[in-house]
């Protein structure tokens, strides 16, 4: 098998290291994990291909679609069954060549990112001169796909410490790992952010460009990250979106959201309901708020509404769990409140038809509304979580659950064992009961995972590294944005005052966007950390309809969507 190096291949030294987990008062393994370096040598198979590459979407959209070969395992590159298929997209300029190229990630992580391609085009500043690129990073949309098929939800309440309610949190929890192992036909070790990064390389490779600029939201933070780590010659300018703590375990930032996302709930949401109690009905005050919604909990607990929508062709459970997907699903965008007060006051009036008048009351409720609103119940009802998904939070399919499980619980050490999750949740539930008591439901506590370390992210030797953050980010919180930037050499922090979007950059807030479009299309960053002011919640009326609003995530799904499947044509 002939072999050659990437172009400009650094190769590092691995030298042994002992991760301690934060808070675990153990190591997760008892000898030193071996940190990752660069692969020594690339098959010329992968460097010497020739995507093919073909319109699809809309034509309007300019987006071309390509499938790459990559090997399954980067530092193990075997025969060529084992080789594994990534989707790619790209929009060139209208006119003229394209001096630069931007990557996008959605986050995730395990986020279809085919969408970003388009949607980084359609940003005026950087479509003149930039060919934008999106993939499906591996697990998950239009590449080689994990599973997690089977495998036993969190179907139970968080909040019940019962003994016998813990042990099964625990057993869902122990069932995990083997039921993604055995649906993913071996790729499952390989999901992992060191292999996607070395993915992202071949990519620019194929392309012809020997740096990369780059736009990271979420779990995106952390990848770009690593990218800029494993691949620091071929850095241009990194933009990172509504950040994790990508200096530290993935356990950190998973530990900072119950508190990140009590305060959206109880800082913003509740306030802006109380304000507009004339039309919402929820409460006037932001306590009363918080009561109608622990009331309606412990109703829907005690006994949920079941309710056929559409003919009988959707019958949706309405219990505990189901109400706290929809609050914490909402607390990503402003542009989600009023659809979260509208749904919190028809649940209560549900629950309360339901109690008083039987099965048959609650119907004639459901019946009474529009075609059009109960498809927009069944949607809320399943909709999934758009970044970063806590633990036991659904996502939009099982590809891209089984990928946010993979890499999460690849990546990074994590204590083992149940203790430490009943202990986390006992501890954080009593102050920040949203997510609080979740926080045993999480496969990595139970997850073998593969041995080695990945190398800190430190931006030594780096350009300058933007990074965006707004103050009430639930999924990432302010604290992650805050720790890192510290740590990491040359980053310059915007953050966004008075606002708690999760995910910024592209129609959130125009100070960022100005700051952001300037930097991606001429380079010139902030002289020093920069604060934007928000622009404020909206008021009580239904938003626009899902991909027409300014929401950057919620607009790349919708893109992405659109170009799912036509590489599988």
């Amino acid at each position: 098998m002939k072999f050659r190096t990437l172009a400009v291949l650094g190769l590092g030294i691995s030298l042994p290291a002992l991760l301690v987990v934060p808070g675990s008062g153990a190591t997760a393994s008892v000898e030193p994990a071996p940190v990752l370096t660069r692969p020594a040598y690339v098959a010329n198979r992968y460097l010497d291909q020739k995507p093919h590459w073909k319109t699809c979407g809309d034509p309007a959209l300019r987006v071309s679609c390509a499938k790459i070969t990559a090997p399954r395992d980067w530092w193990h590159q075997g025969d060529k069954a084992d080789d594994i298929q990534i989707a790619v997209s790209k929009v060139a300029p209208a006119k003229g060549r394209p001096s630069r190229v931007v990557f996008g990630n959605p986050g995730g992580p395990g986020g279809a990112g085919l969408g970003m391609a388009p949607f980084l085009a359609s940003r005026a500043a950087i479509a003149k001169d930039h060919l934008a690129v999106g993939f499906d990073p591996r697990g998950t949309g239009d590449s080689a796909n994990v599973s997690c098929q089977g495998a036993p939800g969190y179907t139970m309440d968080a909040r019940d410490r019962d003994p016998a309610n813990l042990d099964l949190i625990a057993e869902a929890t122990e069932l995990t790992r083997p039921y993604c192992d055995q649906q993913s036909r071996g790729l499952l070790p390989y999901v992992d952010t060191a292999q996607t990064v070395q993915d992202m390389d071949l990519i620019r490779h194929l392309l012809g460009y020997a740096k990369i600029d780059y736009v990271g939201y979420s779990a995106g933070t952390w990848l770009g990250a690593y990218y800029q780590t494993f691949f620091p010659e071929h850095v241009g300018r990194f933009v990172l979106d509504s950040n994790t703590d990508f200096t530290r375990p993935w356990i950190n930032t998973f530990e900072a959201q119950p508190q990140a996302f009590e305060r959206r709930f109880r800082e913003d949401f509740a306030p802006w309901a109380a304000k507009y109690d004339s039309k919402l009905k929820l409460g006037d005050t932001p306590r009363l708020v918080i009561r109608t919604y622990e009331k309606l909990r412990a109703d829907l607990k005690k006994l949920p509404a079941v309710e056929e929508y559409l003919d009988g062709s959707v019958k949706i459970s309405y219990d505990q769990n189901t109400l706290d997907n929809i609050v914490v699903g909402d607390m990503y965008t402003k542009a989600d409140f009023f659809s979260l007060a509208t749904d919190l006051a028809f649940l209560r009036d549900l629950s309360k038809a339901q109690s008083t008048g039987g099965p048959r009351a609650a119907q004639r409720k459901v019946d009474a509304l529009s075609v059009q609103r109960q498809h927009q119940l069944v949607q809320r009802a399943t909709k999934p979580a758009i970044g970063l998904s806590p633990f036991g939070r659904p996502f939009a399919d099982d590809a891209q659950q089984a990928t946010f499980t993979a890499v999460t619980c690849n990546d990074t050490e994590w204590p083992q064992g149940r203790e430490y999750g009943d202990i986390l949740s006992a501890r954080l539930g009593p102050h920040y009961p949203l997510l609080g008591w979740g926080m045993n439901e999480n496969p990595c506590l139970s997850w073998d995972r593969p041995h080695r370390t990945l190398p800190t992210p430190t931006g030594a030797g780096l350009p300058t590294t933007l990074m965006v953050q707004s103050v009430h980010d639930p999924a990432t919180n302010l604290t992650l944005a805050q720790s890192a930037h510290r740590r990491y050499a040359g980053s310059r922090l915007i953050t966004i005052a008075r606002e708690g979007d999760h995910g910024i950059y592209g129609g959130v807030n125009k100070c960022a966007d100005a700051l952001v479009d300037a930097f991606l299309s001429s380079g010139r960053a902030p002289a020093k950390d920069t604060t934007c002011q928000g622009e404020g919640l909206p008021g009580p009326t239904m938003p626009a309809p899902e991909g027409e609003e300014g929401t950057p995530l919620h607009r790349i799904a919708g893109m992405t969507r659109e170009l799912s499947g036509y590489l599988r044509q």
